[in-house]
């Protein structure tokens, strides 16, 4: 379709010719592009061009998907007493190979992290005949409730796309000498992704060529050598180099999530999604049956026919997380351990029902960098008592090995309160805030901050009010990091309160609290309950909404705590009202 003259009104001829040669110069690329791509298809340099980019994360989700050969290769030249950890994320982030060698024993022991996200049995089998290969010493498999779970129909469809995946990149980088029986378990369907034909091997190869030259060429544009931070943990070093090596054992990790939470903050994370994943298969594994134990079965089999050790490690989830599973829901889990653990040449290290401290782990079921110094204190003896050919049942660990050093841990430091047990009648009571029952300082950027009872403010009620400070104009948002009093209340009429709060603030940014029910904020979502009014200054008001009125809801005629957070400091809070009456405005009565 033809331009009309009225489209050029406004554009330069200087701009038109830019705009001439920017579409010149992306017509080049696109020509250039299809015929390297053409190239590649036709000749056998695809793997070369292509897998860099695999192993950078530049054309898949994570690079580690496609090292694993690589890696094995790489174990095979090392020389030394090895042991290679297999498995999902959990052991990913389980084990630091790096702390390993250093806490080891076993001179010139290497400890080689091989496990990655979604990695089960059921694919993980796969890799067995290069692992034996590699001829490491010992392998750590995984065992844990998320590796049991399977299908018979159970999940099954959620896991259709990363076998499709996954199977395809492990047949692309693998030798047919790694074939083996793991062939026999795979389903009929699954069979069909692993390409045994150089053809068919070349056809998956061609898959990823545009997008890879693609990428080399617009790096060359920029002026790039990598599309991620090499710090990023979807990054693997290019095979060969130092980085490599040194990733082998210790891989890239994100940052820790529950860090930067406070532990009613972790609480109602997990409220939330443990829920719908206690009723999911990954909590609920089973005894046998599956493809994931035909899979299991023929990995232990596999190496202990090749004369490799085998230690099965079970990785603690965090300690709450077993508060939403039904008595006996991981026996599926137990009975497997015990199966295997008859073997001779089988280890069991099951520590799933360890009770490892909360600041040990990065979110639900993984560890942080505290809990992987905790798993290589407590893990590496036992190894190298089995490199030793002793009983690792002999192992005593240190219990000092599952304390926390509070570097990297938020301090939650308690402070005084008065331990009353206040009463609520008739639907409604009084608090005078200075009297609260218990009360936390502030952590994170809040840490030095605290709830101080002052009188110096007139207008009060009561003998005083309660201040968070210093005012240093700290401000949490919607997090519970910020200093805290609680009050213990004995309703008699479980049901819906509304909250009323008597408060003030020097200033709009420093005006503003949170408050909630048994750790649970209520006011998150906007800028929490504020009293700032301009054209008033600071003066006490009593303030019951955020937009939307806020209401709390009691579950029980029981014991309840009530509680206030701060939200920026400087804020004063004098008294709250909790009442069943709708209708109540304390300004009036």
């Amino acid at each position: 379709m033809g331009m009309h003259p009225s489209d050029f009104c406004g554009v330069s001829m200087d701009n038109k010719s830019a705009a001439r040669e920017v579409a010149g110069s992306e017509l080049l690329l696109s020509i250039m592009i299809g015929a390297v791509t053409v190239l590649l298809i036709s000749t056998s340099a695809g793997p070369a061009i292509v897998k860099p980019l695999l192993l950078d994360g530049s054309l898949i989700s994570d690079g580690r998907y496609a090292f694993v050969f690589d890696a094995h290769e790489t174990i095979g030249e090392d020389g030394v007493v090895s042991v290679v950890g297999i498995g999902s994320s959990v052991t990913q982030y389980a084990m630091n190979g790096e702390c390993m060698q250093n806490e080891s024993a076993i001179e010139d022991a290497r400890f080689y992290n091989l496990a990655m996200s979604g990695g089960k049995a059921y694919s993980e089998m796969v890799q067995i005949p290069a692992l034996i290969d590699a001829k490491p010493d010992i392998v750590m498999v995984e065992v844990g409730p998320n590796s049991l779970w399977g299908w018979n129909g159970d999940g099954w469809e959620s896991l259709r796309e990363y076998h499709e995946f996954r199977f395809q990149l492990l047949s692309m980088t693998m030798d047919s000498k790694d074939m083996g029986d793991w062939y026999d378990i795979l389903e009929p369907a699954d069979r069909k992704l692993i390409d045994t034909a150089s053809v068919e091997v070349l056809d998956s190869w061609s898959e990823y060529s545009r997008d890879a030259i693609e990428e080399y060429l617009r790096r060359e544009i920029d002026g790039v050598s990598n599309s991620l931070d090499l710090g990023s943990s979807k990054f693997v070093p290019p095979v060969g180099t130092d980085e490599w090596d040194q990733y082998l054992s210790k891989p890239n990790w994100r940052d820790s999530y529950f860090d930067s939470k406070s532990p009613e903050e972790i609480r109602q994370i997990l409220d939330e999604i443990m829920p719908s994943k206690a009723t999911q298969g990954v909590y609920n594994p089973h005894p046998n049956g599956t493809q994931n134990h035909r899979a299991l079965d023929y990995i232990i089999h596999e190496l202990l026919n090749a004369s490799i050790e085998v230690v099965l490690v079970g990785v603690p989830h965090h300690p709450w997380v077993n508060g939403y599973l039904e008595f006996g829901q991981l026996d599926g889990m137990n009975q497997t351990y015990d199966f295997y653990s008859q073997l001779e040449g089988v280890t069991p290290l099951q520590m799933y029902w360890e009770e490892w401290p909360s600041g040990a782990f990065r979110d639900r079921n993984h560890l942080d960098s505290e809990g992987r110094e905790i798993f290589c204190k407590r893990v590496t003896p036992i190894i190298d008592a089995v490199l030793r050919g002793e009983n690792p049942e002999d192992v005593e660990i240190d219990p000092s090995v599952f304390e926390i050093t509070e570097n990297n841990v938020a301090v939650v430091e308690t402070c005084n309160g008065s331990d009353q047990l206040f009463e609520e009648r008739n639907g409604s009571i009084l608090l005078e805030a200075e009297d609260y029952s218990h009360c936390l300082h502030g952590t994170w950027d809040a840490e030095n901050i605290q709830w101080v009872a002052e009188s110096t403010k007139e207008g009060y009620n009561g003998s005083g009010y309660i201040v968070a400070a210093p005012d240093q104009k700290k401000k949490v948002g919607d997090t519970t990091d910020g200093p805290r009093v609680g009050f213990n209340i004995s309703f008699q009429n479980p049901g819906t309160y509304h909250v009323w709060v008597r408060m003030s603030g020097p200033s709009g940014s420093s005006d503003s609290i949170h408050v909630g029910l048994n750790g649970m904020p209520v006011t998150f979502g906007a800028n929490g309950l504020g009293i700032w009014d301009g054209d008033l200054g600071d003066v006490w008001m009593w303030k019951d909404s955020m937009g939307a009125r806020i209401m709390i809801d009691v579950p029980t005629a029981d014991e309840h705590q009530f509680y206030i957070w701060m939200r920026e400091d400087g804020v004063r809070v004098d008294s709250v009202i909790l009442t069943m009456d709708s209708e109540f405005d304390p300004e009036i009565e």
